[in-house]
């Protein structure tokens, strides 16, 4: 049960590596213990796709791509612990809301903000991240003693740190023996491998596309270690650093720092630590194309901005080939004018929209202004970023039709279905059906019955000429009633509207 590391820079292979690894297993042998390879959560379907797109690799019941917390439900699902009902962010709230308000006295800081808006949110926000951290209430207590004895008892973060310790016990007082709360997935993971279920035992895994680990994950990896066949686990850390100093300023001392944690989760495990895979080169497979980005990336800084080497015969008549600086006035700006450069990469260079990516420090303060500015542009764009199921078009066109016929034929249900733009109605079309079942009460069976509509509008004082019944007559016909009583031709007219909105390999937007 060894564990092996593997090292490398950006764009030395280190994902490959793992890949080629677990694909050979897969060609020699279809069969045999589980290969698994555990990435963040984001990124496992695109590894899934790339592990499938290897030569020889046409799928295996052996083989798993998997995020930490998957693998928790799998574990937890084979041992026990999957069955007990898991509480949502939605129930989570409503019991802090519950434990809030049978504590209001007591608090010295929440008490007064229980009601704000967004402060749930945030509460159990924060809880998730203590959690994560391996933090309870002995530690926020161990932090406020601390405070007193300081003399600084009575300051804002004793008072917080006071809340959230009386908060954090009694919320896992009421969750005890009632639901599974999913920020603690990792925790039970931890203690379920030790009993050696057939997803985790003897297994090769391959951990990458990690920076760091929180203290469970580390706990997850410590019990791995004693039930998997071997562990490798890849980091972004280039090998020479392994001998400078912890304490100094370093590109590389945040992965340094988990490099050591793990060498030191592996001896209390008791396991072998093998000789780490070292992967270097230059230039880096990855920027071969590109030796400006080469260059960058191989004299990037380690102690400071004196330690940036330029590109040798690089200045201001000569800017390096593939990197161009920008300086914008507002992010507004920024965007803007990295629309305008994919526009004329695509116009005037070739370039397809799929092989260009616009990257940002922070997802959340650009997101607004991407998506407006590339719609603006005529870019066709996909924003990587979590969103609900129940926001896709035709899950919620399914959702409905579902909810249609289970509340027979309700108003709500039915227009959720036809604004989805799945049914063969224009939007217009449907705000005008949607305007007439609301002006004469259709509900219910209404909608199904033989008898044609005729219900006429009212002639009212704005308008100058009363309402024509030949053009309603037409309107009726050719809208309302091809709404349902065509089912054959909506089926027919739909299947030709589906691969225009939603085909495979075609861009989509956000």
């Amino acid at each position: 049960m060894p564990l092996r590391l593997i090292l490398g820079r950006a764009g030395t292979g280190k994902t490959h590596h793992c890949l080629e690894a677990l694909a050979a297993d897969l060609r020699r042998s279809p069969d045999g213990p589980p290969l698994i390879l555990l990435v963040p959560e984001q990124a496992t379907f695109q590894m899934d796709r790339l592990l499938v797109s290897l030569p020889g690799v046409r799928g295996s019941a052996r083989g798993h791509v998997l995020s930490f917390r998957r693998l928790a439900w799998r574990v937890l699902a084979e041992t026990g612990g999957a069955a007990r009902p898991h509480i949502d962010e939605v129930g989570k709230a409503m019991a802090l809301r519950v434990l809030l308000e049978r504590r209001r006295d007591e608090l010295r800081v929440f008490g007064s903000v229980t009601g704000r808006p967004g402060f749930l949110r945030r509460l159990a926000e924060t809880i998730g991240e203590l959690r994560a951290y391996g933090i309870g209430p002995a530690h926020l207590e161990g932090g406020l003693q601390a405070l007193s004895a300081l003399g600084r008892g009575d300051t804002s973060v004793a008072g917080k740190l006071h809340d959230l310790a009386v908060i954090i016990r009694d919320l896992e007082a009421y969750l005890a023996g009632r639901w599974t709360d999913p920020d603690d997935y990792l925790t039970l993971l931890a203690d379920r491998l030790a009993l050696r279920p057939p997803s985790a035992a003897g297994a090769r895994v391959w951990v990458d596309g990690f920076t760091g680990f929180t203290p469970q994950e580390f706990a997850v990896l410590g019990a791995l270690f004693k039930v998997a066949a071997e562990v490798n686990v890849a980091l972004c850390l280039d090998p020479d650093a392994l001998d400078t100093p912890r304490g100094g300023a370093s590109t590389f001392r945040p992965t340094l720092k988990t490099y050591d944690t793990l060498l030191e989760t592996a001896r209390l495990a008791g396991v072998d630590i093998e000789e780490p895979v070292k992967l270097g080169g230059r230039p880096a497979p990855r920027y071969r194309r590109s030796p400006a980005l080469a260059h960058l990336e191989a004299s990037y800084p380690q102690g400071g901005s004196s330690s940036f080497v330029p590109e040798p015969g690089a200045g201001p008549d000569r800017p390096p080939e593939g990197i161009t600086l920008v300086a914008a006035e507002s992010r507004r700006s920024e965007v803007t004018a990295a629309a305008r450069e994919m526009t004329r990469l695509a116009r005037e260079e070739g370039y397809r929209w799929r092989e260009m990516s616009l990257v940002v420090r922070s997802l959340d303060l650009y997101a607004g202004l991407i998506e407006p500015i590339l719609r603006d542009h005529d870019i066709p764009f996909f924003v990587d970023r979590r969103r609900p199921l129940s926001h896709h078009p035709l899950v919620e066109f399914v959702r409905s039709a579902v909810e249609t016929a289970a509340t027979d034929w309700a108003f709500e249900p039915v227009f959720r279905l036809l604004k989805t733009d799945l049914w063969p109605l224009t939007r217009d079309e449907v705000d005008l059906l949607e305007n007439y079942a609301l002006a004469h009460g259709i509900r219910g069976g209404v909608w199904t019955r033989e008898e044609p509509w005729r219900w006429r509008r009212v002639f009212s004082l704005e308008e100058t000429a009363p309402p024509d019944p030949a053009a309603e007559d037409a309107w009726l016909a050719g809208v309302a009633r091809r709404a349902f009583d065509d089912p054959d031709g909506m089926l027919a007219e739909l299947k030709q509207r589906w691969p225009a909105q939603a085909g495979p390999g075609q861009p989509r937007e956000a």
